[in-house]
C-alpha cells in the first residue's frame, strides 16, 4: 500500500559513482597508449588471435536475437459473389438499381 513519504522508485542507497569524469578520461588515455605500444607484427599468430578476441566485443555490436512471430496474413480486397443463376442475377440488378435511386452504399448493409 502507498504511504506519504515512502523511498519507493527511488535511486539507490550508495550514493554516487566514485568514479568521476577525469578518472575515466585517464583511464582512457592510459589503455589507448598501452594499445599504440603494442607492436602487433613482433606477436605470434596465437596472440595475434587472442589480441582480436578480447577486442572485437568492444567494436563488433552484439547480436540481437530476432523475433519471426510477425507473419504477414494477406486480406483480401474485395469479395467474390459467383452468380450461378438468372434469379439471382435479376434480384442483383434490382438491388443495384435501388441503390442508386435512394443513393444507397453497398457498405451500409
Amino acid at each position: 500500500m502507498f504511504q506519504k513519504g515512502n523511498n519507493y522508485g527511488s535511486k539507490s542507497k550508495r550514493g554516487k559513482s566514485k568514479f568521476n569524469t577525469e578518472l575515466k578520461e585517464y583511464l582512457g588515455d592510459v589503455s589507448n597508449n598501452i594499445i599504440k605500444e603494442i607492436d602487433i607484427k613482433e606477436l605470434s599468430n596465437y596472440e595475434r588471435i587472442q589480441f582480436l578476441r578480447t577486442i572485437l566485443p568492444y567494436l563488433m555490436p552484439k547480436k540481437k536475437e530476432v523475433s519471426q512471430e510477425n507473419e504477414f496474413v494477406e486480406q483480401p480486397l474485395f469479395d467474390v459473389q459467383i452468380i450461378d443463376t438468372t434469379e439471382t442475377k435479376e434480384r442483383l440488378d434490382r438491388f443495384e438499381k435501388y441503390a442508386k435511386e435512394n443513393n444507397v452504399k453497398l457498405k451500409d448493409f
